[in-house]
Parts: structure tokens; C-alpha cells; sequence
């Protein structure tokens, strides 16, 4: 709408172009997207007038936002004292034409020393890997609007959809909500084709030009650090069963595939983590680990500018064991304790982690050689996911590590590729200017 208080008369800026996008999305990873509502769970998935769930267009227009710098937000949506009060970017909701199924994910909050804490037992609804959505973006193009900055825009959306760096809905930075575009389609009317949009049908994705968006000049805001693992026995994170001639609980899965989920590797990075900055403090180097990885409490709480992705676990292999609850002081078996659990052994995964360039001033080579401490941790059998560490499951080998897709040797550097400890000295420097700060 336009703000007739300080637009005179004779001057309002005229459309001079209209640019439409018809966008094919498919989700790499479980999407929460909560209705405010507990009927199923503690927050069940948004759903349309016939019950399917979608993507609401404030959730998409929300976090393409947050991804943009300061001066594209502006364009992206004007301020009170621009001419126009509409964003010039109107986005649709995102309607789902192929479902994944819809399960429900079972989580706990535990403490450092992977205690569980009273009452912080939680359960959500989730839409699963795999659904497909289909949404439309349209762009008003005015007199004096840099149209090919607003073209821009929607380039480096697109291309950061697809690197995973634009996620949506809830737990976002801990496995969910991870997309990729599909299809993407475009069609453009200006003054020379402009009779044409009379009869045009947005929402016809055959009337539209496949379009292939650009990716230079689009900054990485992100270190990704990628680690292929492989297991050295089994794993146990439990997901419970309800069902008859049933086993009790199972390694938790997302479509039938053995997962670890992002929570989980959450607690076990940020626990160690947290071990190496204390000794550090120890030292006088102070470093705020939770301006980082995010908190909540009464007062306030921050984002996490760490994302850790869900991992999948692929050639694997499953075993179904019976056991027995032994009684801690007889030492024999408890009464009616008898249980049978399916376990998934020798699989591979991968841990995939992206850290935020810069936060409040500050660039993460502190972070980055925490984790390469952390990664290093993991080489060599010292640190383990999942339940049941104490007996030997969730040991991972590392086969290969990446950072920023360039291949990372495990220790020393070698004809001119770095090493873990090359991140790890940098973190040191970074430490030790802290102390002289």
C-alpha cells in the first residue's frame, strides 16, 4: 500500500516490470513446522484447511530475511519512511504435492553428565524426509529500483536454499528443516511483452521458463567442516516401540533409515567443547562457548550460530539382542526385566557442522580449533554417541574430513594441505591475543 502522506501528487512510482518464480522444493531432512497446538504432541505440525501440513509464506519470507545483509533487507522489506509500505517481494505459501509421511520424534534434555533432567521429556511432529512443495515468488519492479539487485536477491536465496545455509521451521540448527530446490522456474514482463500478462496464469508452472539461477558473487557466511565416519561395533539412540511382537526400542530412524539425530551430536560436541574452552579459561583465555552454540533460559535466549545436520547411516547393518536388568546388589537378574532391542552396527555417516563466519566482531578460528580438538577426539575412540557408551556402542572411526570442501589431513600437514593441527595452532593465537585483550 502506498503512503499518501509523503508521496505528492504526479509522483507515484509507476510498475515498470513484474518477474514471477515458480519454485519445486524437496525436503533433505525432517521439517517441524508448530501450530501453537498439543493435541498429539508437545507441538504438533501446521496443517491446511484439508488437514495436509504446509509452509506458511511468514516462515519462508523469515528466514530468506534473516540470511540477507543490512542493505538487501532493505530492499527486501522497506522501511516506514520509503515511499512503499509493501515489501516489493510478495512470496506464497508453500503447498505440499508429494508427502513423506508424517511420525512423531522423541527427545530429552540431559545434563553435562548425560543425566537426564526431570520433566524435560518432550515429543514433536514432524513431516519426513523426502515431501515435496511447490511455492511462487513475485517481485514488483518500480521506477528507480535497482531491478538487478532485486534479481540478485533471489539468486543468492536460491543458491544458499541449496547449500543448506537457509533452513525452516523449528530445531533448524540441529538437523531439521533442511531443503533443496528442485525445479525453478521463471517468467518476466516488462514494456515490451507487457500485453502478455493479461492472460497469464501464475499459478501454471507450464506457462513459465526453467531458470537457472546464478551463483557468483554470493558470500559464504558459513565454514562447513564434513566428517566420514564409520562405526566401530554399534549404536544406540533409542526410539521406544508401542507395537505387539514388537522389539522395545530401536535405533531411531527417519524414513526407515537409521539416523543420528542433531540433538544428539549437539550434546556430545558442545559438551566437549565446553571441556577444552574450561581448561583454557584455566589459563586466563575467555571465551563465551554460548554466544555460539545458542541458550534459553527465563530472561533471554540466542540462536545458534553453529548448525549441526541430521546424519544418515548407510550400509549398515542390524542385530536384535535380549537382555537382562541385573539387579545392582544381588548381581543376579531383576524380576520381569527381560528386554530385546534392535541395534545398527558397522554403518557409515556423516557429520556435516557449519560455523558462522563472525560473531559480534569476532571471526571463529577460536571455534574452528575446538573442533578440530573435538574431531580428533573422535579419531582416536575417546568420544562416543548415543546410549550405552559405557559398553562399548557408538565408537566412530574417521575416514575423511573436509573444510570448506577441501580435503583435511588428520594430523601434520603434508605438500601444502592442512591438518587439524594447523586449525588447532590457530586457535592457540587466537587465545593467546585474547589474553593480552
Amino acid at each position: 500500500m502506498l503512503n499518501s502522506n509523503k508521496i505528492e501528487r504526479g509522483k507515484i512510482k509507476m510498475i515498470k516490470e513484474k518477474v514471477y518464480y515458480f519454485i519445486k522444493l524437496k525436503t533433505d531432512s525432517p521439517l517441524s513446522i508448530g501450530n501453537g497446538i498439543e493435541e498429539i504432541t508437545d507441538n504438533d505440525i501446521l496443517r491446511d484447511s484439508e488437514g495436509k501440513p504446509f509452509i506458511p509464506a511468514t516462515s519462508l519470507a523469515g528466514v530468506m530475511l534473516h540470511y540477507l545483509d543490512k542493505d538487501e533487507q532493505k530492499i527486501f522489506i522497506p522501511s516506514r519512511n520509503s515511499d512503499s509500505m509493501l515489501s516489493p517481494y510478495f512470496i506464497s505459501d508453500a503447498e505440499l504435492v508429494k508427502s513423506s509421511g508424517i511420525s512423531i520424534r522423541d527427545g530429552i534434555k540431559v545434563d553435562i553428565d548425560k543425566v537426564t533432567v526431570d520433566g524435560a521429556k518432550y515429543n514433536v511432529e514432524i513431516l519426513e524426509a523426502g515431501a515435496e512443495f511447490e511455492f511462487r515468488v513475485e517481485i514488483t519492479i518500480r521506477d528507480n529500483d535497482d531491478q538487478d539487485k532485486m534479481k540478485e536477491i533471489m539468486d543468492k536465496i536460491f543458491v544458499n536454499i541449496n547449500a543448506g545455509n537457509i533452513l525452516i521451521g523449528s530445531k533448524s540448527t540441529r538437523g531439521f528443516g533442511k531443503i533443496h530446490i528442485i525445479e525453478c522456474y521463471k517468467k518476466e514482463f516488462n514494456q515490451k511483452n507487457l500485453p502478455e500478462l493479461v492472460d497469464f496464469n501464475k499459478f501454471n508452472c507450464n506457462e513459465y521458463e526453467k531458470y537457472e539461477f546464478k551463483t557468483k558473487n554470493i558470500n559464504e557466511k558459513y565454514d562447513t567442516i564434513k566428517v566420514s565416519l564409520k562405526q566401530l561395533g554399534g549404536l544406540n539412540i533409542r526410539s521406544y516401540s508401542a507395537k505387539a511382537d514388537d522389539v522395545d526400542y530401536r535405533t531411531i530412524r527417519s524414513n526407515e533409515v537409521p539416523v543420528i539425530p542433531g540433538t544428539s551430536w549437539n550434546g556430545v560436541l558442545r559438551r566437549q567443547v565446553s571441556y577444552y574452552n574450561s581448561r583454557l579459561e584455566e589459563k586466563n583465555y575467555k571465551y563465551n562457548i554460548d554466544e555460539w552454540f545458542g541458550y534459553a533460559d527465563e530472561k533471554e535466549s540466542r540462536a545458534s550460530s553453529i548448525i549441526i545436520e541430521e546424519s544418515r547411516i548407510e550400509n549398515y547393518k542390524t542385530f536384535r539382542l535380549t537382555r537382562n536388568k541385573i539387579d545392582r546388589f544381588s548381581g543376579g537378574s531383576a524380576d520381569s526385566a527381560l528386554f530385546n532391542e534392535e541395534l545398527v552396527f558397522n554403518g557409515e555417516t556423516l557429520l556435516t557442522i557449519k560455523i558462522k563466519k563472525e560473531l559480534n566482531g569476532k571471526d571463529n578460528s577460536y571455534i574452528l580449533g575446538l573442533f578440530a580438538l573435538v574431531i580428533k577426539d573422535i579419531a582416536n575412540g575417546l568420544l562416543a554417541v548415543g546410549g550405552q557408551t559405557a559398553i562399548g556402542r557408538g565408537i566412530l572411526e574417521v575416514k575423511k574430513i573436509q573444510i570448506n570442501n577441501e580435503f583435511i589431513n588428520l594430523n601434520k600437514s603434508e605438500e601444502n594441505i592442512k591438518s587439524l593441527d594447523d586449525y588447532i595452532f590457530k586457535m592457540y593465537e587466537v587465545a593467546r591475543n585474547l589474553k593480552e585483550e
